[in-house]
């Protein structure tokens, strides 16, 4: 079984929790996307294990690979590797020898090009991703492979210095003595986490011809893509399953399956646009515990947005839907679902591409009522589907008839064993 797992909103849908769930059934997991700005909470028997460059399915598959799409921060993967080795002795670890490394000077560069876009600031996590990338596509980023050789170090860090003097002016690296010190860690960490370097390309490759089942995972959401997302408020990578091909070398032709994960209402980090978003009300943020994993920082609410959602699952092609955090939605007296956007009283089939329409644009809303808290856990898990509160029920079947896809996986907590599956996944 060849399988994608993907976020199809903003982030923060839960992903983590359900790559972890999905993991059981597959031998390699691998992330193709994204790097240190992309939080995974786990939690295994009330123990929380946070993630944000190591695959959320670590904690069940034989192997995790890090693809050649990814921007490693290599401090923070060392300490990641070190607190998974710690709980999985005999996890095998692989990182594609192409993948793009973060530096310091790079963390830099992102707070101050924010600063530069003054009314069009995204709200970044701050941790280099997007200037990574610019290097990357301006072919003179540094590899995984290239921390083996201070001389490419050293000759890069002065490119990418040199083509971004004006905005580092002022700031350390202007000091090439804090530039050397930085070729210097970069060739330490280099002597740690080169041990996992591989062309990753050909293992995925030979696993499948050996028939074993891969999981590749997705960074992000849908509408954080930066070709189809709401642009510029996007990420600095493509999160699209079809992303998945260039940021592993294997083709999307061999998945049998996409699995695209939703919560319940829909949450954002940063600017731009939410069509759903609920305005002077913490009520939902709070009960959601909405803060991001990377950053801390209180995550925007709104409502679920079908809209929306019928948009990322086509563009994804996705094949069956988790929904997460029913459990959170369900304590609220009425629920709102977005089942319309109109511009100019009229509805739109399309998902807007301007900014100018977003400030015309108006939601109609369907409401539910809640179910409350779940208090009969251990029949709803030992019984499946039918034994969930029937309000929920109508509110899953409602979502399923409007978007066309089975929701098969149902999280109704964080903790792993807080799961009902349908049967495709049983």
């Amino acid at each position: 079984m060849i399988s994608v797992i993907l976020g199809l909103q903003f982030g923060d849908e839960g992903k983590g929790k359900i790559t972890d769930f999905i993991s059981r059934d597959y031998d390699d997991v691998v992330r193709f996307n994204g790097g240190s700005n992309a939080g995974h909470t786990v939690v295994i028997n009330g123990e929380k294990f946070k993630f944000h460059l190591v695959p959320s399915g670590a904690m069940q598959s034989k192997m995790v690979i890090l693809g050649n799409g990814m921007v490693i921060d290599p401090e923070e993967l060392v300490s990641e590797i070190d607190l998974l080795k710690k709980s999985k002795k005999d996890i095998e670890i692989k990182i594609s020898a192409g993948a793009h490394i973060v530096t310091k000077m790079h963390k830099c560069l992102d707070k101050r090009e924010e600063a530069v876009r003054s009314k069009l600031n995204i709200g970044t996590t701050s941790q280099g991703i997007g200037p990574t990338y610019e290097d990357k596509y301006a072919r003179t980023g540094i590899r995984l492979i290239d921390l083996s050789n201070k001389e490419i170090i050293s000759n890069k860090i002065e490119t990418i210095f040199n083509m971004k003097r004006e905005l580092l002016k002022g700031s350390i690296y202007e000091s090439p003595e804090e530039r050397k010190k930085m070729v210097e860690d970069l060739f330490s960490y280099g002597n740690l986490i080169l041990k996992y370097m591989d062309y990753t390309e050909n293992i995925i490759y030979n696993d499948y011809r050996c028939g074993k089942n891969i999981l590749f995972e997705g960074a992000q959401g849908g509408m954080l893509d930066i070709d189809f997302g709401i642009y510029p408020f996007v990420t600095s990578s493509n999160t699209l399953a079809g992303a998945m091909s260039t940021g592993s070398g294997f083709s999307f032709r061999k998945v049998d399956r996409v699995i695209g994960v939703f919560k319940a209402y829909t949450s954002k980090v940063g600017s731009g646009p939410f069509p759903s978003e609920i305005i002077n009300d913490s009520t939902l943020r709070d009960l959601g515990s909405e803060y991001g994993t990377t950053t801390g920082r209180p995550r925007r609410v709104g409502w679920l947005d079908l809209p929306l959602l019928k948009y990322t699952t086509m563009v994804n092609d996705v094949d069956s839907l988790a929904i997460t955090k029913v459990d959170v939605l369900g304590q609220l007296k009425t629920i709102k679902v977005v089942t319309k956007y109109t511009i100019d009283g009229n509805e739109i089939d399309y998902f807007p591409r301007r900014l100018e329409d977003f400030e015309k644009l108006r939601v109609e809303y369907r409401e539910f009522p809640g179910w409350g808290s779940i208090k009969n856990q251990d029949s709803i898990l030992s019984g499946g589907y039918e034994e969930l509160p029937e309000n929920m029920r109508k509110f899953l079947e409602f979502i399923e008839e409007e978007i066309g896809k089975s929701i098969d996986i149902v999280s109704l907590g964080e903790d792993r064993k807080m799961t009902i599956t349908k049967q495709i996944f049983n």
